[in-house]
């Protein structure tokens, strides 16, 4: 490996901006130089382009019953989405859906409307390959249900949730609302977004800046507002619009759905160059990401050594991969979501995450194992 070359492969954390996006930003920036509230003509030419940004985020997801409502992120977004439907809706019932495997930003919103807000939440089991059971569902369901909320694709494990089958049983409940958390599936996997009520996106996972994220929200019923101000965003989210990132997000969305394919062909192998070298060493590894998962992710355990020191030691050697979720604490190698697909505590409490992108290159794979296999044969049991 040339000297100081970084090997990133933890995209599924951050991804690496793209110099067209950031190039529309920095366009924008020194060109639209009024808040887009104001009535004057500088303030109308910017409100008018983030019109368009709005319009081409609904057109690249084939949208035409949505609004965009611009967040600083998807943890804004999933907190808007369901505290904005548990609030609105509590007169209609207080029961609430969701699964054991979702991200931390989707979890604690729900924990914290049992605790704090006695609503009652339904946490769906997952099975060995990461997903949830349709029929657990349909039995979860009862008069109370306001809202599902459904991760698309697992930031761990990469499993993908059955998100079509959940969308045609929940339209026979117009009670329900379904709120999908796509932050991984955006421009990774297909999705027919115009059957989902709620969908969250977060810029920074799709090459866009860090600080930026969509709601994309139905236009049928209403949300009760986290942040009360101005009235921005359609009364949904008030404050003032930075018109930079919005825009720069609307480039990066477009970028990422126009080129879905050819990102999934280009990762594909590299996922696969993984998955064979694991499997050539059984002995040291367990594969936890089921083979028909996005080929962006692959989780797997070491079976006898630790993942913080393996984590580490890669790290010093410029190989940037991940034990957990990056919301998670600090050195936290215990993964929730495998340990709810039924693995062992050796497995859960030492899992490691290599997160691919277009960036990752077949020669950064092989570096990557070969470092990878020096580093796990090197330590003492």
């Amino acid at each position: 490996m040339a000297e100081n070359k970084i090997i990133y492969l933890d995209n599924a954390a951050n991804t690496l901006v793209d110099p067209e996006i950031l190039n529309t930003y920095n366009k924008v920036i020194q060109t639209y130089i009024a808040n887009p509230s104001s009535i004057h003509f500088e303030g109308q030419k910017a409100s008018h382009l983030l019109d368009m940004a709005r319009q081409q985020i609904l057109d690249c997801f084939r949208l035409t019953n949505h609004e965009v409502i611009f967040t600083s992120g998807a943890t804004e977004a999933n907190n808007l989405a369901i505290k904005g439907v548990a609030f609105q809706y509590a007169n209609r019932g207080r029961h609430l859906i969701t699964s054991v495997a979702e991200h931390p930003s989707v979890l604690e919103v729900f924990r914290q409307l049992e605790t704090k807000f006695a609503f009652k939440v339904t946490y769906l089991s997952i099975n060995s390959n990461g997903g949830i059971n349709i029929e657990e569902l349909k039995k979860s369901i009862t008069s109370e249900t306001i809202l599902v909320s459904l991760i698309a694709v697992n930031n761990e494990t990469g499993a993908i949730n059955p998100i079509g089958e959940v969308a045609a049983l929940l339209a026979k409940y117009p009670k329900i609302l379904f709120h999908v958390d796509a932050v991984q599936a955006v421009g990774k996997v297909n999705l027919n977004y115009a059957k989902l009520d709620l969908i969250t996106v977060a810029g920074h996972k799709i090459n866009a800046l860090n600080g930026c994220g969509l709601l994309l929200k139905g236009k049928k019923f209403e949300l009760l507002p986290l942040l009360a101000g101005g009235g921005q965003e359609g009364g949904f989210r008030s404050g003032s619009n930075d018109v930079a990132m919005d825009v720069s997000l609307s480039k990066a969305v477009r970028l990422a759905l126009a080129n879905i394919q050819s990102k999934i062909a280009h990762v594909k192998p590299l996922n696969q160059q993984i998955r064979d070298y694991l499997l050539a060493n059984s002995d040291l590894y367990e594969i936890n990401s089921p083979i028909d998962a996005s080929p962006f992710i692959i989780n797997f355990s070491l079976k006898n050594r630790k993942a913080s020191v393996v984590v580490e030691a890669l790290s010093n050697r410029g190989i940037m991969i991940s034990s957990t979720s990056a919301c998670h604490a600090r050195n936290e190698t215990i993964s929730y979501v495998v340990e709810a697909m039924g693995k062992p505590e050796q497995i859960y409490s030492n899992t490691l995450r290599a997160s691919l992108d277009t960036n990752n290159t077949t020669s950064d794979i092989s570096a990557f194992l070969s470092n990878l296999d020096e580093v796990v044969k090197g330590i003492k049991r």
